[in-house]
C-alpha cells in the first residue's frame, strides 16, 4: 500500500497576512480610534511586499469600516461602530463581531431597586416591585461605544449578577446559563438628552443630545424578562434592516 503524501499547509496570500497583523494590533489596542497605521512604505519594508500588496491589505481593512483614508495624510484607525441588524435580536459582541475586535463591560452599578411606573409596566410586574437593575458600559477595544442600563425581574436578576458581567453578554448569559428561551424583543430608537449623571460613562458632554434604545425582551413563554435603556453618541452605532417590498 502505498502512503499517501504529506499534507501541505499553504500559507495565506501576502496580503492577508498583513491584513491580519493590523487586525490583531488593533483589537490588541496597540493602534487604538484615531491613531495612524503604519504607511505603505513601512508595510513594504516590513512585510518585504510590494505597494499593491500593502495597499490590497489596507483596503480591505477600510472597506470593512476598521480603518479610515485620509488624503494626503495616510490610514488612520476608525472609530469602533456597532452595527445592528434589525430583523434579529443581536447581542453587542454579536453586533462588533465582523470587526474581530474583543468587547466587554465594565459593570458600573448593581442592585435592586423598587420598580418605577416605566419599568413595572414594561416587565408587567405591580409598580413597587424590586427589579434587579445592573449598568454597564459596552467596550469594543478601549471605546466606550454605548452605556447599558438593564432591569430584570429578580428571580432572573439575582442569578445574573453571580455571573461573569465583564466578559459575557447577557442574552448568551440568559441561554447558556440560565437556560432561558429568548423570544423576540420591541425596539424603540429615538433621540435624547443625556442626563448629567449618565454622560460620564459615554464620554458625552451633560446634556448632549444621544442614540436612545429602549428594548424589551421576552422569552419563549410570552414572559417579560429584560427591560433595557442603551444610549449612545451618534458615531458610535450602525442600523441595518433588509425591507422587503412585499
Amino acid at each position: 500500500m502505498i502512503a499517501a503524501p504529506p499534507k501541505t499547509t499553504r500559507r495565506p496570500p501576502k496580503y492577508v497576512q498583513v491584513r491580519d497583523w493590523l487586525i490583531q494590533r488593533i483589537a490588541a489596542g496597540d493602534f487604538s480610534a484615531g491613531q495612524p497605521l503604519p504607511s505603505e512604505h513601512d508595510i513594504m519594508k516590513r512585510f518585504s511586499v510590494s505597494r499593491v500588496t500593502a495597499r490590497q491589505a489596507l483596503d480591505q481593512l477600510r472597506k470593512s469600516g476598521q480603518i479610515e483614508s485620509r488624503h494626503g495624510k495616510g490610514y488612520f484607525v476608525a472609530r469602533p461602530q456597532a452595527v445592528a441588524r434589525l430583523e434579529r435580536l443581536q447581542s453587542f459582541g454579536e453586533m462588533m463581531a465582523p470587526l474581530a475586535l474583543a468587547t466587554r463591560s465594565n459593570v458600573v452599578e448593581l442592585m435592586e431597586v423598587p420598580a418605577t411606573r416605566e419599568v413595572s409596566d414594561a416587565l408587567r410586574l405591580e409598580p413597587r416591585t424590586p427589579v434587579t437593575r445592573i449598568v454597564r458600559q459596552r467596550i469594543a477595544g478601549e471605546t466606550i461605544l454605548s452605556l447599558d442600563i438593564s432591569f430584570f425581574p429578580t428571580d432572573i436578576g439575582r442569578k445574573l449578577v453571580l455571573l461573569d458581567l465583564q466578559r459575557d453578554d447577557v442574552f448568551l448569559l440568559l441561554e447558556r446559563k440560565l437556560e432561558v428561551e429568548l423570544g423576540y424583543a420591541d425596539l424603540t430608537i429615538d433621540v435624547v438628552e443625556i442626563d448629567p449623571r449618565h454622560a460620564r460613562f459615554l464620554g458625552a458632554q451633560p446634556k448632549e443630545n444621544v442614540l436612545r434604545i429602549q428594548r424589551l425582551t421576552i422569552d419563549n413563554n410570552g414572559r417579560a424578562i429584560d427591560y433595557e435603556r442603551l444610549y449612545a453618541r451618534f458615531d458610535a452605532m450602525k442600523f441595518k434592516v433588509r425591507v422587503p417590498r412585499n
